[in-house]
């Protein structure tokens, strides 16, 4: 009885792993489609393995700025890696042939290698290894064939810039992986096994406990907070979800974080535990840093106002709101719901 277990743990342990720090495995692609051919990955050099597919939509919205990586990195040998083409099985000419026909539409708009990677052979040793599960998804690998760092492409410049210098500090990039891989645990596993229990029992100090340890070596504690929030507004802790709100004030929010912020507060939660100066806090920052020019965040600052009762000042603000949502193309439901906004504050201001 106790073999399976053994054997379990053998075969765990066997798995193969990739990770940061980690030698990158070889280059192994059926096809070239553009560019020169790579054999291997050479010493003294810093490679750019980026998986895609003609697909996938961020993938394609990645193109032009891979492409400026590699204009602005010359002596950086970057690999588009196509190895998820959809088709049949066994007819991989067919999928050949679509990629082809992609990346030659796209000419110079590609201004790097692609390779087709038809038995996805390249695909299993690279990102299933590595726990990858999503495109695109790059690898940048130092000039000793270790691998540096992993992620989105869009995210990719500061760490290739900061390798390709000799500056990049592997150790902590390791440590800050770490800690975003327990993050997405966290979240998909941990989290609603947490609140499901606190739920039932009333008590939400284990969740807040827990974040609070999260958030404390996350490489941005701000998402962590933010996470926090919105699971406490949804509970019966609203004034712990308010003191969350007023931590995160003063934290590295966007734009669009901080209009969230100003918006639950305002509409999501009770009246006996919502801050609505907070609230104001976070639509004002909001606005701040979009100058004044987005018409849904200028909407969430109206409503703020609105709440706290001053219906001529959400009137004055909603009225440009509407106005730049339509320059904007914005449409639908989103523009019905701000012009009935509006509608609420004319008539509430007339009184």
């Amino acid at each position: 009885m106790l073999m399976l277990p053994i054997a379990a743990a053998l075969l765990a342990a066997d798995a193969p792993h990739l990770d940061i720090g980690s030698k990158a495995p070889p280059l192994s692609v059926e096809k070239w489609v553009k560019g020169e051919e790579v054999s291997g990955l050479a010493a003294d050099k810093v490679y750019v393995v980026e998986f895609w597919a003609t697909w996938c939509g961020p993938c394609i919205q990645s193109i032009p700025h891979l492409t400026k990586l590699q204009k602005d990195n010359p002596g950086v040998t970057m690999i588009g890696v196509a190895a998820s083409e959809r088709g049949k099985k066994d007819q991989p000419d067919t999928r050949l042939a679509g990629l082809t026909t992609f990346v030659n539409k796209q000419g110079d708009a590609m201004g790097y290698r692609v390779a087709f990677d038809e038995d996805r052979s390249m695909s299993k040793a690279w990102m299933d290894a590595s726990g990858q599960q999503g495109i695109p998804c790059a690898f940048i690998v130092g000039k000793d064939g270790t691998i540096e760092w992993i992620g989105h492409p869009m995210e990719m410049d500061q760490p290739l810039a900061a390798v390709v210098a000799g500056s990049w500090d592997r150790s902590k990039a390791k440590a800050e992986a770490a800690a975003r891989a327990e993050l997405e645990n966290f979240f998909s596993v941990e989290l609603p096994e947490l609140a499901t229990k606190a739920q039932r029992s009333g008590d939400w100090k284990p969740v807040i406990t827990r974040m609070d340890q999260l958030a404390a070596k996350a490489p941005r504690p701000a998402s962590v907070l933010l996470m926090k929030f919105r699971v406490l507004a949804d509970s019966n802790e609203g004034s712990e979800a308010v003191a969350t709100a007023k931590a995160l004030l003063g934290s590295d929010l966007s734009a669009e974080e901080l209009n969230m912020l100003a918006w639950t507060i305002a509409t999501e939660m009770e009246d006996n535990v919502r801050d609505l100066k907070v609230a104001l806090a976070a639509a004002d920052k909001a606005v701040a840093a979009t100058k004044g020019e987005d018409g849904t965040i200028l909407d969430t600052q109206a409503r703020v106002h609105f709440e706290l009762g001053d219906a001529a000042k959400a009137l004055e603000i909603q009225t440009r709101a509407v106005d730049l949502a339509q320059k904007d193309g914005i449409s639908g439901e989103p523009l019905s719901d701000m012009k009935a906004a509006l509608k609420q504050y004319q008539q509430a201001s007339k009184k």
